[in-house]
């Protein structure tokens, strides 16, 4: 019954909410290095303000975004082989 009905049942919906999770986890990433480190990504981007470096802020976000969606696709990518029963998933995925 488990692997049959309720598992299946319950993966979109966990899938989901890890997709949101991550996007969550990369924004209170970038938050935690603002707070006060000497390195990173986060420290990046508010050096870059302090100093009026916009390529380097540029740089920063763009580095953030590519993270953000390389991580997403690789989750999305884990997760199409068991929701490829699922209609409104195989649809989303034909029209990328």
């Amino acid at each position: 019954m488990i692997g049959r009905i309720l598992l299946p049942a319950i993966l979109p919906a966990y899938v989901t909410a890890l997709r949101a999770g991550l996007g969550l986890g990369w924004m209170f990433v970038v938050a935690a290095e603002f707070m006060g480190t000497s390195a990173g990504l986060g420290y990046l981007l508010i050096d870059g303000q302090q100093l009026g470096k916009p390529a380097q802020i540029v740089a920063a976000i763009i580095t953030f975004a590519l993270l953000g969606k390389l991580t997403d696709s690789l989750l999305a990518l884990a997760a199409a082989p068991f929701l490829r029963w699922q209609d409104s998933f195989a649809g989303a995925r034909q029209s990328e």
